[in-house]
């Protein structure tokens, strides 16, 4: 018998170290008292008490007498099992419970209350989590497009993003000084047609040097500076807004020079 891998495996499930290593003695060995427990497991007392409460409560191990006093003894291996259907089942009510959670959370006035807010990234991964961000919108995002995502952060990692915006039904508004083949070659992402509308803009008229993003109250601009990502959100109402409306201009000037 492994028994580092036994313990190990009862790790996984979701046992302490200590709590495994009890169990196992007692499954082992038979009944043993606290104190029995203490020195053969080479654990302190007040801990023994603290990790036995644990297990009785996990249905892992079990109380008995005899004319020498309280033993503990294990459950039958069977008893895992239950455990296991147990944390399943108080998993799923969480996870349903998490919706709502995240509604009311969102909707605490502290948000709202905060009338300019400037969040800073660097890197790569700093990039990847403001592109994350993104997946908030609600409905829609609108950019001024310099660089490919998977430029911005790798294939693999843009593949994510367009996949959780197709999921989530958010369509992508990109005006570009690169012109668009629409083909979309550089995703195999299914559907990406019905969410990522661009526009093409010659220097000439607007020399695009950044990537700027607009969604919900937010302005994310990252920007290449001697090939290092810098990148900043900003969360404003009334700056978003005036972001939003220059935008939405030049998309329907370019509608009219098609």
């Amino acid at each position: 018998m492994n028994k580092q891998l036994i313990v190990k495996q009862l790790v996984d499930i979701g046992l302490e170290e200590i709590e495994a290593n009890i169990y196992l003695h007692l499954l082992e060995n038979g009944p043993r008292s606290h104190l029995e427990l203490s020195r053969e497991t080479n654990t302190d007392r007040s801990k023994i008490y603290r990790y036995v409460e644990k297990l009785l409560k996990k249905n892992l191990i079990e109380e008995s007498n005899d004319a020498w006093g309280k033993k503990l003894q294990a459950a039958k291996p069977d008893n895992i099992k239950l455990l296991i259907e147990k944390e399943e089942e108080l998993f799923k009510l969480k996870k349903e419970a998490v919706p709502n959670l995240i509604s009311e959370l969102s909707s605490l006035p502290t948000y709202a209350e905060r009338e300019f807010e400037v969040r800073y990234y660097r890197g790569q991964e700093g990039l990847r989590q403001m592109l994350w961000n993104q997946l908030s919108a609600k409905g829609e995002v609108i950019a001024f497009s310099y660089k490919n995502r998977n430029e911005m952060v790798g294939k693999t990692y843009a593949e994510k993003i367009r996949s959780e915006q197709v999921e989530r039904k958010i369509v992508l508004y990109e005006i570009e000084n690169e012109v668009d083949q629409g083909d979309f070659w550089y995703t195999n992402v299914a559907n990406w047609g019905n969410y990522y509308k661009s526009r093409h803009i010659s220097p000439k008229n607007l020399k695009i040097k950044q990537y700027i993003a607009i969604f919900n109250d937010t302005v994310s601009i990252a920007n290449w500076i001697n090939n290092e990502e810098i990148g900043f959100e900003v969360t404003n109402s009334i700056y978003s807004n005036m972001q939003k409306q220059i935008f939405w201009k030049f998309w329907k000037m370019l509608e009219k020079n098609k």
